[in-house]
């Protein structure tokens, strides 16, 4: 092991001014004669040269060499150093020059070590005579005085054989300050954090000038035995100072452990701070926007006598019909909105002729409409035709009515936009299910028009026929309708119930079986039965609104999955290609119709489109999905079981619709309604 013994001495030379400043107080100083500090290096070499095998650090050669056993040579040792310690001595050493003292400690130090050579020399000539035997060298330490004589050469620069002792030596000495506490402390720690190889000897070295050459305590302390049989100081053993440092280690440790637990402490009640500024501030923007959302209802939802007005011109319009028609038995029937009670101050009524509609065709219809002076009379047809199927549709199939014109006109009194079909009872039903989901939850209604008043913004659907009711558009008002249920319906808790569902604990309440056509209609009307069932669901308007524009946004996947309100799910799509030609046949039929109007009435778009739900739901085949193409989003019919309502909405539209409500999600995040409900 290389070890730096110009180090090693320079930190025993500042342990020596340690001991001695420990004798005074910190206003006091202690004067140190350079002779006994040359003594205190004389004896520590002789040790080294005694005591070899037991020391890690032998430097008696180096002492010798820079002869630090004399005056001259420690005064040129001091000089060097800047404050005349060494390194970790935490005060400045003064060099003095004196008058001699011939009383000085090292003359009487003298006169002690002349009579140990004395004797040393006797005890040589007896065993020279054979007259003792031979002592080891821890047999030197039994007893206070030194049992072997100085060899080197003394401070004096003599052989301490031959004293010549004149006492100039006493001329120099050093001013060594007292010590503080701090300073104390200070210096014990820089000593701690020494090469360890070295605090075992400086141990060793202390415990013997104390006993043998200071006659002092020095700065007092344990007295410890090393296993090699020697004794030291315990505060500068290695044992003591690595516990000390290890102690201290363990107490930063758990200082810092303590402050980073405060620090993660004071974080995370910055953070649930934060969280509760965010959640109140989202709280606010919430509120404001269900205060919003309520108002627009109020705002959009007719009054009670435009609600008779419409009444009297259904009445009135049906009896002018009757009357035209030589008084056959006709209905007025109201579906769409108006049926459903989502009715607004802009919507259009849909009106479907039912009864003894016969002899009754499309002209005769608008013929009888410009007999009683309705305005802007206008048949509108199917802008194609449905294919002639090579395959026969099997009798065990469901399929849905062909599409129908229908005639739109305007009633001067009311200046209300009107669509009459004729004799479409399927729209009928479509109606009533919503209408009963719609009684069934109070929170419905506003957030449907919300919908709708934004969809038809982002032209999603269409909207009165003061505007291109023949734009295509990628959605219905039927569409959104049944998006909503089914949304509601999945709601944890849910919000609404599955109509077209019996619970097993509501056995008792069999569904009364409706057929329509072929077609099961079936569903449960009691609207107040279910009155309430989304009471355990605490969320408002706004927050529903925008987790419905959060899930068809960014979590529903229109690859793979379809919406389905019959069985209130969003399920994964089944393989439809089984079915046949039968729902094939009509693909062609769906995707080339126009979303026209609501999407209710079978002879509009809700059939039409509905025409193509094989060729959309067969996607999971390869030769239909590349006959498809385009991901085609799939919103099913309640009652035409395997029909999609939205299967014209294909490849750039759905991205249109997913885009649209991921816009509408992130405004409503941010509170802005202006931005959500007032985009042209």
């Amino acid at each position: 092991m290389k070890v730096n013994r110009r180090h090693f001495v320079g930190i025993l030379y500042d342990v020596c001014l340690f001991e001695y400043a420990s004798h005074v107080s910190v206003d006091q100083q202690h004067i140190l004669a350079l002779a006994d500090l040359a003594d205190t290096f004389a004896f520590v070499a002789d040790f080294y040269k005694h005591n070899r095998p037991l020391m890690d650090i032998p430097c008696d050669q180096f002492i010798t060499r820079n002869q630090l056993h004399t005056v001259i040579g420690l005064l040129d040792y001091i000089e060097e150093m800047e404050t005349g310690a060494y390194e970790i001595f935490p005060r400045n050493i003064e060099i003095r020059e004196d008058a001699p003292s011939f009383a000085s400690s090292s003359s009487m130090k003298r006169d002690r070590r002349k009579q140990q050579e004395s004797s040393s020399r006797d005890q040589q000539q007896d065993r020279e005579r054979g007259l003792t035997r031979s002592r080891s060298a821890l047999d030197m330490f039994v007893r206070p005085e030194r049992s072997w004589s100085t060899d080197i050469y003394s401070h004096r620069g003599h052989d301490l054989h031959q004293d010549n002792d004149t006492d100039l030596d006493d001329e120099y000495s050093i001013v060594i300050p007292g010590l503080s506490k701090t300073d104390i402390q200070t210096f014990l720690w820089e000593y701690a954090y020494m090469p360890e190889e070295y605090q075992d000897d400086i141990a060793t070295l202390i415990r013997y000038l104390r006993r043998d050459e200071w006659m002092m305590d020095g700065s007092k302390g344990p007295i410890v035995t090393f296993d090699w049989g020697l004794e030291g100081v315990q505060k500068y053993t290695k044992e003591y100072n690595q516990n000390k440092i290890h102690k201290v280690e363990i107490r930063e440790q758990e200082e810092v452990k303590k402050a980073q637990e405060a620090a993660q402490q004071l974080q995370e009640e910055w953070n649930r701070q934060q969280e509760a500024a965010r959640e109140q501030e989202a709280a606010l923007r919430i509120k404001n926007t269900d205060d919003f959302i309520w108002r627009l209802h109020k705002s959009l939802v007719i009054s009670t006598e435009d609600t008779a007005a419409i009444d009297d011109l259904v009445k009135t319009l049906e009896a002018e019909l009757s009357e035209y028609f030589d008084f056959c038995f006709l209905a007025l029937v109201p579906v769409g909105s108006f049926a459903t009670g989502s009715h607004t101050r802009h919507s259009d009524l849909d009106l479907t002729l039912t009864g003894n509609t016969k002899n009754v065709t499309m002209s005769a219809l608008a013929d009888a409409l410009r007999h009683f002076n309705y305005e802007n009379v206008v048949i509108s047809e199917p802008r194609i035709q449905p294919p002639q199927s090579p395959t026969p549709i099997s009798p065990t199939t469901t399929a849905p009515s062909i599409p129908q014109p229908f005639v739109t006109f305007i009633d001067p009194r009311t200046e209300m936009a009107c669509h009459v079909s004729l004799n479409d009872p399927l729209a009928i039903y479509r109606s009533k299910l919503v209408y009963t989901y719609n009684m069934a939850e109070p929170r419905f209604c506003p957030v449907f028009l919300a919908l709708k008043r934004l969809a038809v913004q982002r032209h999603l659907i269409s909207g009165s026929v003061h505007q291109d009711r023949h734009r295509p558009v990628p959605l219905g008002s039927y569409a959104l309708a049944l998006m909503l249920i089914t949304f509601l319906q999945t709601e944890n808790p849910p919000l609404l119930p599955k109509l077209q569902q019996t619970p097993l604990e509501e056995e008792d309440r069999p569904l009364k079986e409706t057929i329509v056509q072929g077609i099961d209609c079936s569903f449960d009307r009691d609207w107040k039965y279910h009155l309430g069932m989304g009471a355990g669901n605490s969320k408002g308007v706004a927050e529903l609104l925008m987790d419905f524009c959060r899930f068809f946004g960014y979590v529903f996947d229109y690859e793979s999955k379809e919406v389905n309100a019959r069985i209130g799910a969003f399920r994964w799509r089944p393989d439809v290609s089984s079915k046949g030609g039968a729902t094939s046949n009509l693909s062609s039929l769906a995707a080339a119709l126009p979303s026209a109007t609501a999407g209710i009435n079978t002879g509009t778009a809700a059939t039409s489109l509905a025409s193509s739900q094989s060729a959309a739901s067969a996607s999971s085949s390869s030769s239909v999905s590349k006959e498809l193409g385009p991901v085609t989003f799939h919103v099913m019919d309640p009652f035409v079981i395997g029909i999609n309502i939205t299967a014209a909405c294909r490849g750039d539209q759905v991205r249109m619709v997913k885009e649209c409500f991921q816009e509408v999600y992130e405004a409503l995040n941010e509170g802005d309604v202006n931005h959500v409900f007032s985009k042209s």
